[in-house]
């Protein structure tokens, strides 16, 4: 199928603007023809009728175990830092999660997604009362709804040295499987908590373990200072220089926050290729800091953007993060290439994960791609393109979702799931999970 008539963000190489132009999905999910003016006549084309066509986006760190807290308020006093409101919500939370309210707060956390213009998430799990087989609801909820996902089990030691194990097991056994499943729709990493909820034993099993494997690391770094003050009482100079002492960080490591880090540890990252993900909408709503976001960009640490469960809206990440930094730095002239860049470096991230060329609309690329409801009240060019996307592109409907060529939304209705059936079911399963909460 064509879809013509459209106004074409590439994101090539040259960040091409095409007024008018067409794009071919071919039947293996991949892109073909990119092409100014109509279409060859007699193929089956799709009128953009002059939308935006552009690349779905890449979420490259969230939690969609966590969408049915949605709503939720605990009794008592709120959290006065980051390891109560650890305790007090997102632990409890995670214990009371059984395997239903795995499929359903994933299933409805991917249709959210969608309706957001984002194609591919690398999400990050716990459930530790519903450990075993936890990654296949999720894997099954992604298939359904036609989104493309890197799992892993957020593997721990904060309930015991058992409970880590069991996290250490899930993620082998999701990993062998879609290691071996031939599909490029579903893949993994090999997921961590945080250095302050793991022992060195655990990160000897873990990194053992993922030694056949060779998955890249998914955790969170640094994300507060307590994780900092942890690696310090153990004997470390910092949170990442434990993490490289015990052969964690690499190429393909996913290292979400990385908020308290010195300009030592940002050499570190850069050195080893680590992907760094920025979550500012996360830190500021924990207020446990801003990330340096200029300062890692200019250290050459390939950094991105993800939600962190807080939203589905990776657009409001990407303005975040730039008001975060004028806000930090105190200076209106900085953060616009920094959030820019992170936008587009998840593609560099997807691309080490699944080995797929993602986020770009060219020739032989996956065919993820978005019709956004943006009609331009002034001219677009690749030089301007910035302040289209932050003023008025990240706030336009999504009116379809294509992923490997395959249609998600359309319409602004999600095709792949039934909306109100699922918006009853999750309800029901998010009443009985307040209760045990």
């Amino acid at each position: 199928m064509i879809v013509a008539n459209a106004r074409i963000l590439t994101f090539d190489g040259g960040n091409r603007v095409l007024d008018s132009g067409a794009v071919e999905m071919r039947d293996d999910g991949s892109i073909g023809a990119v092409t100014e003016g109509p279409p060859p006549p007699g193929a089956e084309t799709l009128d953009a009728g002059g939308r935006l066509l552009m690349p779905a986006l890449i979420n490259c760190h969230t939690h969609l175990y966590s969408t049915l807290a949605r709503g939720l308020a605990l009794p008592g006093r709120a959290p006065a830092n980051f390891p109560e409101i650890l305790r007090k919500l997102w632990w409890r939370l995670d214990r009371a999660l059984d395997e239903e309210d795995v499929y359903y707060s994933a299933l409805i956390g991917l249709v959210d997604s969608a309706k957001c213009g984002v194609g591919t998430l690398i999400d990050h799990h716990s459930s530790p009362n519903a450990c075993p087989g936890s990654l296949d609801r999720i894997e099954q909820a992604f298939r359904e709804a036609g989104l493309r996902g890197a799992l892993c089990y957020e593997t721990s030691d904060r309930n015991g040295a058992a409970e880590a194990r069991r996290g250490i097991a899930e993620n082998v056994r999701c990993l062998e499987r879609v290691r071996g499943s031939g599909g490029s729709l579903v893949s993994g990493c090999f997921g961590l908590h945080a250095s302050f909820t793991l022992s060195d034993r655990t990160l000897r099993q873990a990194v053992e373990a993922n030694q056949s494997l060779g998955a890249g690391f998914h955790l969170h770094v640094a994300e507060d200072r307590c994780d900092g003050q942890h690696a310090r009482r153990l004997g470390y100079r910092s949170t990442v220089r434990r993490l490289l002492e015990a052969e964690i960080l690499g190429p393909r490591c996913v290292a979400a926050h990385c908020v308290h880090v010195s300009a030592a540890d940002l050499a570190l990252l850069a050195r080893e290729g680590v992907n760094v993900v920025h979550n500012p909408q996360s830190n500021c709503g924990n207020a446990v800091g801003a990330a340096k976001l200029v300062e890692m960009m200019r250290a050459g640490v390939l950094t991105g953007l993800g939600t962190d469960g807080y939203t589905p809206r990776l657009w409001d990440e990407f303005k975040t993060a730039l008001h975060v930094q004028r806000l930090r730095r105190r200076d209106p002239r900085v953060g616009a290439p920094e959030a820019y860049a992170a936008l587009l470096n998840n593609r560099a991230i997807a691309r080490k994960v699944w080995g797929l060329e993602i986020g770009r609309i060219e020739t032989g690329a996956r065919a993820d791609l978005i019709l956004v409801d943006y009609h331009p009240p002034t001219t677009l060019t690749a030089d301007n393109l910035f302040g289209h996307l932050l003023f008025g592109i990240a706030n336009a409907t999504v009116d379809s979702l294509w992923v490997n060529g395959r249609p998600v939304v359309r319409e602004k209705q999600c095709v792949t799931v039934n909306e109100r059936a699922l918006s009853a079911k999750a309800a029901a399963r998010a009443r009985s999970l307040w209760e045990r909460i």
